[in-house]
C-alpha cells in the first residue's frame, strides 16, 4: 500500500541518526511546535512522510523514523526472528534517546502494529495512538502465504535481480497480494508517477534483505489482545481506497475506553486535516526546541553515521575508529560513493579516526547549487571545521582526486599528508569528452530500465577506461570488483541522487590538474598500478610535485592502509 503523503524529497527535513543499543536509528524532523512522531509502512522508510511532515510544519514538531532495517536504519539481529515487540522495544528506546515528550505516535499500515504495541507497553511515551490500516485476519497467517510474500532479497553479480526486485515494486502497486496476477486482486489504485515509483523502489532496495522483517514480523502479530489491554487513547482509522480499510469491522466491540473508528474518505486534503485535527487534540504543550543528540560525540569501537550542518545543506559523514594517530579524510570515488570504501576505512582506523563524507549529490548528502570543485572544497572545509579537525590527513580515490589536491592547495597548514589513489593529466580534448560522456544522464522509468543502465554503467568502471570505451588499450588490469554486493551498495548510493550522480564527477573533470599541482606543497603519496590506463600518468603527476612519493597499489584494502599509514605516519 502507497501512503499517499509520498511526495517528492527534493526538500527533505532535517535528517540525524540516534544510537541505541542494536546500532543507529535514522530520522527526519521538521517544523516547531508540540512534537508527534510519525511511522511508516513496511517496505518504506520516512521519506514516505515528507509531504505530510511539510503540511503539518508550521504548527508541530514532525519527527517520522526509520524502522530497524529500512532507510537508513541499523537492522535487528536476525537471530532470533525479530517480531512486533521487537520493533516497539527499539522505538522507545528512540523516543527516549530523543528526549521526547509524551506525545501523540502515528503508525501506518506495518507500524500500526508496532504503534499498538508500543501503547499497550509504553504508555508513559504515547500520549494518543492513531493506527491506520491495522490489519486483522481471522487467524495466523500460512507459513505458505508468507514465505510467498516475502521472497527474499540477494543481489546477483549479473545485476539480474534488479528486474525481479522492480517487478515486485511495480506490482505492490497493481495487486495484493503482489504475486497474485489476476483480475480479482487487482487494486483500484492510480499508479504512481515514474520519480514516485523509484522513490518507492529505492526503500526496497535500501532495505535489502531486511525488507520483509517488520513485514513479517507484522503478518505474525496477533493485534486484537493487544487492543484489548489498550489504556491510552487510540484512534483507529482507514481511508476508503485502502485494501485494509474492511478491517475496521473486525474491530471489538465495545472497544476500550478512549478508543474510537474513524472512516476517511480517499481524499488527501481530508486525511491530512484529520491528522492535524487529531494532533491537535492529543498533542503535549512542550513547544521547546528539540536538543537532539550528537551520535558523533564519544567513543564507540563501531563505525557512526551523523550529519554536518551548513546553511546549504547537510552531509552525511560515518566515522570509524577512534585512535590517537592523526585523524584522516578519506574521498570515496563518483559515480559510486562512501560504502565503496568501507573496508580501507575501517583497516586505515585501526589507530586514528577517519571520516568518510558523503560528496554533496551521492548518498545522503544534500546537492550543491553550483557544484564546482571550489563547492565541493568549501564543503570539505566545513565538514573539518564542524568535527574539530585541526589538523589531519588527506585520501582520495580518483574523481576526488582533485577535490584533494585543492583543499592541499588552500590549507596547507591543515592538511598534514595527501594520499592520491589515482591521479591524471588531460588534454582539453579528453576533458571535453569525458564531460560529454562520463555520466550520461539518468531519470526513472516506470520498466526500470534506468536501474539496469546505472549497474551497467559501475560495473563497466571495473572493466575499462573510461568506462565506455569499448578498445582493447582501455582494458583494465585489476581484478575487478564485481562482488555482488560491493556493486549493490554502490548502485544504492547513485540511486539515492539519481539527479545528481555525477556532480562531483564531472566537476573533477573540469578541474585544471596540471596547473594547481605545482601549489601544493604537502607531502603527497601516489599510488600507481602498473598497466592499468587509470594510472598512465601517475609518474608525470609525481614529477610535477615537490615531495611525492610512488608505490605500487595493493589491490588489497588491508594492505593498502598499511602502506597509507607508513606513509602518513612517517613525520
Amino acid at each position: 500500500m502507497v501512503s499517499s503523503s509520498d511526495t517528492d524529497p527534493s526538500t527533505l527535513p532535517r535528517r540525524g541518526y540516534v544510537n541505541l543499543a542494536h546500532g543507529q536509528l535514522h530520522y527526519r524532523v521538521a517544523g516547531s511546535g508540540p512534537p508527534v512522531v510519525l511511522l511508516h509502512d513496511s517496505p518504506r522508510s520516512s521519506a514516505m512522510h515528507v509531504g505530510l511532515m511539510q503540511s503539518l510544519a508550521d504548527e508541530f514538531t514532525t519527527i517520522a523514523l526509520d524502522t530497524p532495517g529500512y532507510g537508513n536504519s541499523s537492522p535487528l539481529p536476525s537471530e532470533p526472528q525479530p517480531e512486533i515487540a521487537d520493533f516497539a522495544r527499539v522505538l522507545g528506546e528512540a523516543l527516549d534517546a530523543l528526549g521526547l515528550p509524551r506525545c501523540p505516535v502515528y503508525g501506518f499500515h506495518t507500524s500500526s502494529k508496532i504503534t499498538l504495541q508500543l501503547a499497550v507497553e509504553r504508555p508513559d511515551r504515547v500520549a494518543s495512538a492513531i493506527l491506520e490500516g491495522l490489519s486483522l485476519p481471522p487467524g495466523p497467517p500460512d507459513p505458505a502465504f508468507v514465505a510467498r510474500y516475502m521472497l527474499p532479497f540477494e543481489p546477483t553479480a549479473d545485476g539480474g535481480y534488479l528486474v525481479a526486485q522492480w517487478t515486485k515494486v511495480r506490482d505492490l502497486h497493481r495487486f495484493f497480494p503482489w504475486f497474485r496476477h489476476e483480475t480479482a486482486a487487482r487494486l483500484p489504485l492510480d499508479q504512481p508517477d515514474d520519480r514516485a515509483l523509484h522513490r518507492y523502489g529505492l526503500d526496497v532496495f535500501l532495505a535489502g534483505p531486511h525488507w520483509s522483517s517488520a513485514y513479517s514480523a507484522a503478518m505474525r502479530y496477533a493485534a486484537l489482545p493487544a487492543v484489548a489491554r489498550l489504556a491510552t487513547p487510540t484512534v483507529f482509522m482507514a481511508r476508503a481506497d485502502d485494501v485494509l480499510f474492511p478491517y475496521l469491522e473486525a474491530l471489538p466491540q465495545p472497544l476500550p475506553a478512549g478508543c474510537r473508528i474513524e472512516r476517511l474518505p480517499a481524499d488527501v486534503d481530508a486525511w491530512r486535516g484529520r491528522l492535524r485535527t487529531l494532533f491537535r487534540e492529543f498533542a503535549t504543550d512542550a513547544a521547546a526546541a528539540l536538543a537532539l543528540p550528537d551520535p558523533l560525540a564519544g567513543a564507540s569501537d563501531e563505525p557512526r553515521y551523523g550529519y554536518v550542518e551548513r546553511a546549504a545543506g547537510q552531509v552525511r559523514v560515518r566515522r570509524y575508529g577512534r585512535g590517537p594517530g592523526r585523524p584522516a579524510l578519506l574521498l570515496h570515488e563518483t559515480p559510486g560513493g562512501a560504502s565503496a570504501v568501507a573496508a580501507l576505512a575501517t583497516a586505515l582506523a585501526t589507530d586514528r579516526t577517519v571520516y568518510v563524507p558523503d560528496l554533496p549529490g551521492t548518498g545522503e548528502s544534500d546537492p550543491l547549487a553550483a557544484p564546482d570543485v571550489d563547492a565541493y572544497v568549501d564543503v570539505l572545509r566545513d565538514v573539518a571545521d564542524t568535527l574539530g579537525l585541526a589538523q589531519f590527513d588527506l585520501v582520495a580515490e580518483f574523481t576526488s582526486v582533485p577535490l584533494a589536491i585543492e583543499l592541499a592547495r588552500q590549507w596547507p597548514d591543515r592538511v598534514a599528508h595527501v594520499v592520491l589513489d589515482g591521479a591524471w593529466l588531460l588534454t582539453a580534448a579528453e576533458r571535453r569528452e569525458l564531460w560529454r560522456q562520463y555520466c550520461p544522464r539518468l531519470a526513472p522509468r516506470a520498466d526500470g530500465a534506468h536501474l539496469v543502465a546505472l549497474w551497467q554503467r559501475l560495473r563497466d568502471q571495473e572493466l575499462s577506461w573510461p568506462w565506455y570505451d569499448g578498445r582493447r588499450a582501455a582494458i583494465r588490469t585489476r581484478e575487478p570488483q564485481f562482488d555482488a554486493w560491493h556493486l549493490h551498495g554502490q548502485l544504492l548510493d547513485a540511486m539515492r541522487q539519481l539527479e545528481h550522480y555525477g556532480d562531483a564527477a564531472i566537476a573533477a573533470f573540469d578541474y585544471p590538474v596540471k596547473e594547481r599541482l605545482e601549489e601544493v606543497h604537502v607531502p603527497v603519496l601516489l599510488l600507481r598500478a602498473d598497466g592499468d590506463p587509470r594510472y598512465q600518468w601517475t609518474d608525470k603527476v609525481a614529477r610535477k610535485l615537490d615531495a611525492a612519493r610512488v608505490l605500487p597499489r595493493p589491490a588489497d584494502a588491508v594492505a593498502r592502509a598499511q602502506a597509507c599509514r607508513t606513509f602518513l605516519d612517517a613525520d
